[in-house]
């Protein structure tokens, strides 16, 4: 078994396809969108920034961080499941 996502620490099924909502997908702890231009590169290259996560949660996270204006009750935390 795989590691949860990080965003909603829910378990993923590693064996959905990709593009189904619940499916994994590699996210950007900082996203590299948000930082110069000269850090990029760097950034994008380094398995220190990326965690595991649903689809759906890195779509609903988008490039914001917590402590972001509207980005209230990130990570999210679910207490059961569906």
């Amino acid at each position: 078994m795989g590691m949860p996502c990080h965003i909603c620490g829910r378990p993923i099924d590693y064996s959905l396809p990709a593009g189904d909502p619940m499916s994994f997908e590699l996210d950007e702890l900082v996203p590299v969108s948000r930082l110069p231009p000269e850090m990029r590169r760097a950034a994008a290259c380094d398995p220190g920034n990326v965690a595991p996560a649903h689809r759906i949660c890195n779509a609903k996270r988008g490039n914001r961080m917590p402590g972001d204006a509207g980005a209230r009750g990130l990570p999210v935390r679910r207490s059961r499941e569906w």
